[in-house]
């Protein structure tokens, strides 16, 4: 599968074997999916692990073969309404049809190997409940991963009371079970606290993060097409539900309205999905020779790219009151150690980017604040003082720095 999620475990396991452990994949693609990435396969091909894949109960998982990956295309607003339908009829989501497959293949597992340890990653949560299962069953010690906050997301904004204490009864028995429980930032680790206080000896943070190999592989060449003689800002992911460009767009186009000269200085390159709707407010805002959208790309092409644009920008427009980090592709920017423009509301992500000191962060509701945050970006690229990160900062959230950190984790609980 594509997008910043998926790396996460898939760097985890490529580098568990430096620190003395081995990763035994359990896993229920290929199946039906937004995005697939084949460089991150041959990624996972690379490493040689020992990995078991189940075929799914769920139509997502039967409407594909055991050889083939359905990639799907539907829009921002067809997506959001089957995700509403989903949420109505499947507890956590809707791939826990793959729980009873891969509880039989896990015992099986188990029976064969010698298991020291379960470690389970979310979302999808189902991957929680499995893992809760196997715990039960094998007295196996069980570490969890939150990648995304469960009972707490702002996909359940717009659940019934009654659905939402369905999912709390089932996390409440999941974290109940589970020796560790790894969150992805402090304000998740907050929430759990708050939430579950007898829970708080057993969390621990360990953030997204970046591996620097994939911007160094020599082999491969970007597809960067560098405007010269102006400011080239990158965009790298797909689009959102409530993470759309429009702010972005709508503040370029009062910037070029106000001084009409900026509109030769400034390049905007996309790198993931734009969608008609998209590509149609560029066209309407007169933006279309400003832009060049290169599609979705192979990540480690997309990691080369990063290194040849002068500021990436990203943009979270979740609720103010979700303070938690909702994205991988901010560490992977750091990675890239380039100057970076955050739409984002005042958050962890925004203390983060303070940190970096490469970082520009306006509210994404604000088109006159964003609009002043690129005027100001222009006119240091203009006099050639943008800013440098601090890679002290920076080192700290090295992949392979971050798995040893797990590994302590392991070696504690396992002993």
């Amino acid at each position: 599968m594509g997008g910043s999620g998926v790396q996460r475990p898939l760097k985890f396991a490529k580098y568990l074997r430096e620190f003395g452990w081995n990763p035994i994949v359990l896993c229920p693609e290929p199946g039906v999916y937004h995005t697939f990435d084949k460089s991150l396969e041959q990624d996972l091909e690379s490493l040689n692990l020992e990995i078991h894949r189940v075929q799914d109960g769920d139509i997502f998982q039967k409407s594909a073969s055991s050889k083939k990956s359905i990639e799907l295309d539907f829009s921002d607003k067809t997506a959001k309404k089957l995700r509403r339908i989903s949420r109505l009829f499947f507890y956590p989501d809707n791939k826990r049809g793959w729980i009873s497959p891969a509880y039989e293949k896990g015992l099986e597992i188990v029976a064969n190997k010698k298991i020291d340890l379960i470690f389970s990653t979310a979302p999808p949560f189902s991957n929680h409940l499995l893992g809760q299962q196997l715990k039960e069953t094998t007295g196996i010690p069980l570490v969890v991963d939150y990648r995304d906050s469960w009972t707490r997301n702002h996909f359940q904004e717009d659940m019934w009371s009654w659905q939402k204490q369905i999912l709390r009864n089932q996390e409440r028995r999941v974290v109940a079970t589970a020796d560790k429980i790894i969150c992805l930032d402090e304000f998740i680790k907050n929430d759990f606290v708050e939430d579950y206080p007898e829970l708080e000896n057993r969390l621990e943070v360990i953030p997204h993060g970046f591996d620097s190999e994939d911007f160094n592989e020599s082999d491969l060449h970007s597809k960067f097409q560098y405007k010269k003689g102006a400011l080239n800002f990158l965009y790298s992911g797909l689009f959102y539900e409530q993470n759309q460009p429009d702010s972005f767009l709508e503040s370029m186009y009062q910037l070029f309205s106000t001084k009409p000269a900026l509109k030769e200085k400034v390049h905007l390159h996309f790198q993931g999905t734009v969608d008609k709707r998209i590509k149609s407010l560029i066209e309407n805002l007169g933006l279309s020779e400003n832009v060049t959208d290169y599609g979705y790309l192979p990540h480690r092409i997309a990691a080369k790219n990063l290194l040849d644009a002068d500021v990436l920008w990203m943009i979270s427009n979740f609720h103010p009151e979700l303070k938690q980090i909702k994205s991988g592709k901010l560490f992977e920017y750091f990675g890239s150690r380039k100057p970076i423009m955050a739409l984002v509301h005042e958050s962890e992500a925004s203390k983060l980017l303070e940190a970096y000191e490469a970082g520009f962060w306006a509210n994404p509701l604000s088109v006159i604040e964003i609009k002043n945050r690129l005027e100001l970006l222009i006119e240091l690229w203009e006099a050639n003082i943008l800013p440098k990160p601090n890679n002290e900062f920076v080192a700290q959230f090295e992949r392979k720095s971050l798995t040893q950190k797990l590994v302590k984790i392991f070696n504690v609980i396992s002993s």
